[in-house]
């Protein structure tokens, strides 16, 4: 089989670009007589300046044509990403699509976008969800198939740690995504500033990427609220420093409002740290599965530091500890890899 992975912007490095990373390193452990090529579709934070990229992807997705026949394996990330759909339908290529968005992302949430999304998306061969609890955010086709499969961890992740045995001392906190209001990151500050109101011994990072008026924000709210003892402001960490990191850490608060299934909070629970999240249907669907709090959309930062406050650091690390070898068990590789194989046949 030959499989063109379509999705992801280099030069915004994120959940996707990883998952794609990870899906192509497992499927060619799985099988090594699948050819797989990575191509950008060059989409996130469209605009006539980036407009070009799209166009590189395009032309890139035509030269693969000439090649002979392969399968397509979309990451839809946003509604300009189902114009390379149509696209590669158009030259004659299987397709299969992968959603990696929720209820409250901008083609979702509007009517008309939404009704949109649902007929470009026809034209899939067949559809592969991350979790099952997208059939109730996502305005699906009913005449395309569907298949669910499972999120690739890092591979580092899903070996045990000595790190994860020996964390002592205060409370330490960890926020990693694409810095934004939307995953919540300026909330993580109005947890730190109710925790160190209440006494609460701690420290916390908060890790990704930002443009510079995001990452300005950011140090000046910590400045604002008196926190630079206790805040640390990270850009973007390589993937293995970032596991490394989080293996430091007790708890991951991933307040986003827009995450359908948020890898960043699986990865936590692998690594032996509990997840505090907004109560979307994925991140609820993780959690009860496993462990962590779920906060209301109505004070989201309140209920966060109203959890932390009670919970003691030592339980919270035993707990994370027994989530980790579950995790780790349900998510390996081989499984995964298995699994998405056989979806992409059935294509």
């Amino acid at each position: 089989m030959r499989l063109l992975i379509l999705g992801g912007s280099p030069a915004h490095m994120g959940g996707v670009e990883t998952f794609c990373d990870r899906a192509s390193a497992a499927l060619k452990r799985h099988d090594p007589h699948i050819s797989i090529t990575r191509l950008a579709t060059g989409t996130a934070y469209l605009s006539l300046r980036r407009l070009p990229l799209v166009l590189r992807g395009l032309a890139s997705l035509v030269c693969h044509r000439a090649r002979g026949p392969a399968t397509v394996w979309l990451q839809y990330v946003n509604l300009p990403d189902l114009g390379y759909l149509l696209a590669a339908r158009a030259l004659g290529f299987k397709v299969i699509v992968t959603p990696h968005l929720g209820k409250d992302w901008r083609s979702e949430r509007i009517s008309a976008l939404r009704r949109l999304s649902r007929l470009l998306l026809r034209a899939a061969h067949r559809i592969a969800l991350l979790a099952d609890t997208q059939q109730d955010e996502i305005a699906l086709p009913y005449n395309v198939p569907r298949s669910t499969i499972r999120t690739f961890l890092p591979a580092e992740t899903l070996v045990p740690s000595p790190k994860s045995g020996r964390r002592t001392g205060p409370l330490r906190i960890l926020h990693a995504s694409r810095l934004s209001e939307a995953k919540g990151s300026f909330l993580v500050i109005d947890v730190c500033a109710h925790l160190r109101d209440a006494g609460v011994p701690f420290s916390a990072r908060i890790i990704g990427s930002a443009d510079a008026m995001t990452h300005g924000r950011l140090q000046a709210a910590i400045i604002d609220r008196e926190l630079q003892r206790e805040v640390e402001l990270i850009g973007w960490t390589p993937p293995a420093e970032l596991i490394d990191r989080m293996r430091e850490a007790d708890v991951l608060v991933h307040l986003s409002r827009v995450d359908s299934y948020p890898l960043i909070v699986l990865e936590a629970l692998a690594s032996g740290v509990i997840p505090v999240a907004m109560d979307l249907a994925g991140v609820r669907s993780m959690i009860e599965n496993y462990h962590g709090a779920i906060v209301g959309t109505a004070t989201p930062a309140e209920d966060a530091a109203a959890y932390l406050i009670q919970a003691t650091p030592a339980a919270l690390r035993r707990r994370g500890k027994r989530e980790a070898n579950r995790v780790r068990t349900d998510f390996a590789w081989n499984e995964a890899a298995a699994l998405l194989a056989d979806t992409l046949r059935a294509a």
